[in-house]
This record gives C-alpha cells, structure tokens and sequence, in this order.
C-alpha cells in the first residue's frame, strides 16, 4: 500500500488530473507536464493512503482509496484514475491488472466491459472511442461500493471533423442550436476571440480548450472499514449506501476520531479540495476574453452537486450524452449522481463591469472616479492586501512577513450550493468544492493581451504551453509595462 503525499503529488503533476493521450492524432494536447502519449492504456488497481488537503503535523488527515494507476513513467498514483484522450474511431487497447484481493472490473458503458478480474490477474482488450464527448469510466462490480472507493475516471473523445462549413463543436451530431453557438464563437461581437478550436502559438493559447471535473465525495471511517475486510469478503452495498447518505451526523474532529461520522467529510473536483482544486490550472479554466472553453463534469459520487459559476452564466450543451436542442444559459445547475453535464463558457467580459448601455456587454467602457475606464479594471489590479505598512504577520526574530497579495477581481469563484459540500471536516468555505474562472487577458482591448497576476498564480500556471506560458519558463501573464 502507497502513501500518496500531497507535496511530492503537486510536484510531479500540477496537481489536478493525469492524462492519457492515445496515439499521435491529438499531439497539441501534448504541452503540459500532466499529459503524456502512449499507444496502450495500462492500468494496475491498487490500493493507496491519500493525504488530504487538511493534512498537517497536528491533524492526521488520510483516507484509504482504490486507485486505477498507470504505469507510465512519472504519472503519479492518484484517485480518480488518468484521464485517456482519444479522436473519434480512434481503438484504443487497454490492459488491466488486478493488484487487490478482490475481484475489479474496467468498464465504459456502450464500449468496454472486462467482467471480473481476479486478485493477480490481467485483463487485456480494446474498444473503439466511438462517440465523442465525456464518459466515465469506473469498476462496476459491486455497485456503488468499488467505484466510490475510488476506481473512476474520465475517457474524452474529440471529433474527427467539424460538420462542413461550420466550427468545430465537442459533439458528433450538434443540433443546429448548438452548431450555431459554437459558429458564433469568434466571429459575432458577442463572442469576439478565439472560436473554440482555434489556438494561437504567439500567445501560448491551446486550440479545443476543455477542462474536466470528476466529482467525488470521501468518508475516511467507511473507506477503512471497507479497505479492513479480511481477502475476498465483499461490503454490502445497500450498508455502504446507508451509512453513507443517511448516517448520524457528528463532529467530525481529530480529537473525537473514534466517534466521526460516516457521512462524507471531503468533496473533491479531481480529487482535489479547496486551495488544491482552486489554484489550479488544470482545475479552474483561464483564459482570455471571447476564448470559450468546455468543461466536462462527470459526477462519479453519491450526493447531488450544484455547481454555480461567477463572472459568466454557462451554456449547458449536453446532458447525459444528449446534445441540447436549447443550449440553455444558466448560472447554476445540478449534477445527479453518474450524471455527465457540459458546460461551455463563453468567457465574456465579465457582466458587473459598467458601460454605456449598462453592465455585460463588450460596449465601451465607463470610466471611474479617478479617470481609468471600468474595462481593464487597472485600479483593482494594482491593489494589495494588505497594503504598504500594513503587516499583518512577523517572524519568530519579530521581522515584519510580507503578505501581500494582489486583489484580482479578475478570479471568480465556482462553488457547490449543496451546503455541506462547502466545508470539509466543519472547515471554512475554502476547504470545501470550490474552484473558479480566472481571465488572464483581453486580445480585443488594445495594450491589454495579458492581465497582472499574483506570484501564487504564476508559480500555478506553470511553464507549458498547454495552459497559456512560454516554454522558457517566461510567464506570457507579465504585467503590461504600460500599467500604473
């Protein structure tokens, strides 16, 4: 059993999700750390100690997991499993081993189904990516108990082709509401930018822009209990469910471990929680105004999320597999259990930033009481907490600690309006489901290609081109030098 140490997983993967590229048809997925290309999916079913976020010398936080491990090289071990990447009709082979001591499947339902794998056996097959969009894969053995220790992942299958004439959508068969979003992407003064599928190398900015967001809730207690059973004893599912959504609630405490509640204490997008999730490039989407990105949301739990985006409304393009007549433009929506939901944000011009006709539209902008137009935000951007002379911390030698850190207006939240999901072990409201948007810049305001952005932010966003930097390790986000 491996312990999965948080520090040495952020160093080794951003943090966030692992992908699986198959083959050499997708190669501008290829700039990040996180990606790698392979011909074979490889999986091991492990078992794994995960150090949670609230992990520290005084509070003990672990929980035990089943994983879906790859073998590539320094793709860490981690829950949910890799994400694998596929073009349509791609085949994609796969090889399983089964590393516990309980039977484990593999399975994508419509494409792929291993059966039981016995404890030390290997299971190897293919399957065709014929249907583009996300999909879950998980172990559909004992259901819900093997997927909800931690055996799921997501498969995202990218079309071949556009429909002829038109932009390129997510889907095989957009319907025509859809289609005509997607062509309005970079060519209407509604949605000026980059359409989806276009890329630009001089800005470091990837073409068919996605995201994806497994969600997951954890209960350490029953997680162990299950992870304790003697070789071949199966949980019952119907206990496991029990437990799990119905049990007492109680303080859910380091001091009082032998008496926590079964009820889930971490909610998690990737695996990851609060700062993990939310400062994190392959978590919250970033990006510059009018360049629309996807986000997949695969909700591989037992609790029904919420999800409520500032800044921008989403359109919702997909539900379940079925493309939407109406892509309906929403501000919050719910994610059922094994639902599968896409979100396509347009990234518009933020919609409280006022101008001549109002707020929300690319219209000119107004300009504040200091004469700086409201669009860019300069004054917000050039802001710090705490400020000069205002030191809030000092070090054990009674030296002042800077802490200052620039107040972006420009990073909106995303959070769960499913209340518990909000806090974890009775935490704050960081340490709970959250991430955000984040707009880095504007290519259509003249001087402004690139927004300021904090040194936490910087040291995030890492150096690959997958996610807007220069390979050199130069941040294409530095400061205009025209900003005052």
């Amino acid at each position: 059993m491996k312990t999965l140490d948080r520090r040495q997983f952020l160093k080794h993967s951003v943090g966030g999700l692992a992908t699986l590229v198959v083959g050499s048809k997708l190669s501008w997925a290829l700039g990040g750390t996180a990606f790698a290309a392979t011909q074979t999916v490889n999986l091991h079913i492990a078992d794994a100690i995960k150090e949670m976020h609230t992990h520290n010398a005084i509070n003990a936080a672990r929980c035990y997991y089943w994983i879906y491990k790859s073998v590539v090289p320094d793709l860490p071990a981690e829950t949910p499993g890799p994400s694998i990447m596929a073009r349509k009709g791609d085949t994609v082979n796969i090889s399983v081993t089964n590393d516990l001591d309980e039977p484990h499947a593999f399975y994508i339902p419509g494409m792929v189904d291993s059966g039981p794998i016995a404890p030390g056996a290997t299971w190897t097959g293919s399957f065709t990516a014929n249907v583009s969009g996300a999909h879950l894969y998980y172990d559909n053995l004992n259901r819900p108990v093997n997927r909800m220790m931690g055996l799921y992942g997501a498969l995202i299958v990218i079309p071949s082709a556009p429909l002829p004439g038109h932009n390129f959508t997510p889907y095989d068969s957009p319907t025509p509401g859809v289609q005509m979003l997607y062509d309005d992407f970079g060519s209407s003064a509604h949605f000026p930018g980059l359409s989806w599928e276009q890329g630009d190398p001089a800005t470091f900015t990837p073409p068919f822009r996605h995201y994806v967001w497994l969600l997951h809730q954890a209960s350490p207690k029953l997680f162990a209990e299950v992870g304790s059973l003697p070789p071949g004893q199966i949980y019952s599912s119907a206990e496991f469910v029990n437990k799990f959504l119905r049990g007492p609630f109680k303080v859910n405490n380091s001091s009082v471990s032998n008496d926590i509640s079964y009820i889930p204490q971490y909610f998690q997008i990737n695996g990851q929680t609060g700062h993990f999730a939310h400062n994190n490039c392959y978590v919250t989407p970033m990006g510059r105004v009018g360049e629309p990105a996807v986000v997949y949301l695969l909700n591989a739990g037992l609790w029904t999320h919420s999800m409520h985006l500032h800044a921008n409304h989403m359109y919702i393009t997909s539900v379940n597999g079925v493309v939407q007549e109406n892509p309906i433009w929403v501000d919050v929506y719910n994610i059922e259990p094994m639902d599968r939901v896409d979100y396509t944000i347009p990234f518009m011009r933020p919609p409280d930033l006022p101008n001549t006709r109002g707020i929300g539209l690319p219209d000119p902008p107004l300009n504040t009481i200091n004469g700086h137009p409201c669009w860019p935000p300069v004054e917000e951007m050039n802001m710090y907490i705490p400020g000069p002379g205002e030191d809030m911390a000092q070090d054990i030698n009674g030296n002042p600690i800077d802490l200052k850190q620039r107040l972006s207006p420009l990073c909106y939240p995303m959070h769960d309006h499913s209340e518990p999901s909000q806090t974890t072990q009775g935490g704050n409201y960081n340490t709970g489901l959250i991430s955000g948007i984040y707009f880095t810049g504007d290519r259509n305001t003249p001087g402004w290609m690139d927004f300021p952005m904090d040194e936490d932010w910087r040291l995030m966003y890492g150096t690959g081109i997958d996610r807007g930097c220069a390979l050199d390790g130069t941040h294409a986000c530095a400061p205009p030098a025209h900003h005052d």
